[in-house]
């Protein structure tokens, strides 16, 4: 089975948007240095290494980005409009219905 998995995960194509990464590394930063922790704290109390992600080494998953804001208490729908606030050009258009 696990064959299967590295093969499909092989094939899959690896998109990453430097500014998003930029902006999830802004956000999470801002966050930390509001409750006054360090990179170390994040690592110990959750197991996520925040280092890689506010340095943009690694492209945080959606799961990784949930877990990071229930520790930091904030929704997921906030994170995601701070990403727009601190950078605009990713808010996307709506279509008009």
């Amino acid at each position: 089975m696990d064959f299967f998995l590295i093969l499909f995960e092989s094939n899959m194509k690896k998109i990453k948007d430097k500014e998003l990464l930029t902006a999830i590394s802004l956000a999470f930063k801002e966050l930390r240095d509001k409750e006054g922790l360090t990179q170390q704290n994040v690592k110990d109390d959750t197991g996520i290494h925040l280092g890689r992600i506010e340095t943009t080494t690694n492209d945080p998953s959606s799961s990784t980005i949930f877990e990071l804001c229930k520790y930091f208490k904030i929704t997921l729908s906030d994170f995601y409009k701070r990403l727009e606030e601190i950078n605009p050009n990713l808010k996307i258009k709506k279509n008009k219905l």
